[in-house]
């Protein structure tokens, strides 16, 4: 049931998400179950100048639980850890509803909007919260070297 409903929001994904957006997404060699993903950083952001790559890898429980989601570009952010994991509200309060396109759609509005209340990065959340200037100069120095094309 899986491979099908990955199937079909595969095929919807670009109906779904405007072109504009920025978005690339599809399967890792025909794996349906393994997927790579990358998004461009929202403008009005420190990310605005990067493309960020991700992982995406969806357990045959799929739509009724998330996949594991993995920044595979290096990203100074309140919620992705150092290796890239991601701490989100829309993973923890997972819906069978969510579809792949509401996935890429809730990450680059967290690159917008970082959750500081929920961090994955105790020390990046706490700059945040008290020296928002240093923390957009370090976000965007890290985008500039690991995120530009």
């Amino acid at each position: 049931m899986a491979l099908r409903i990955i199937n079909k929001q595969f095929q919807q994904l670009w109906q779904e998400i405007p072109e504009e957006f920025g978005f690339t997404a599809g399967p890792l060699e025909d794996d349906l179950l393994h997927w790579q993903a990358s998004l461009l950083g929202p403008a009005d952001s420190p990310y605005s100048s990067g493309r960020f790559f991700l992982r995406l890898d969806f357990t045959t429980d799929f739509p009724f639980k998330p996949p594991k989601i993995l920044f595979q570009t290096k990203i100074y952010h309140p919620n992705v850890t150092e290796d890239g994991k991601i701490c989100a509200d829309f993973l923890t309060e997972w819906k069978p509803s969510f579809s792949i396109g509401y996935i890429l759609q809730a990450i680059q509005s967290l690159l917008l909007f970082p959750n500081a209340d929920n961090p994955a990065a105790p020390e990046v959340a706490k700059e945040f919260l008290d020296n928002k200037v240093q923390f957009e100069k370090t976000a965007v120095e890290w985008t500039q070297s690991y995120a530009v094309e």
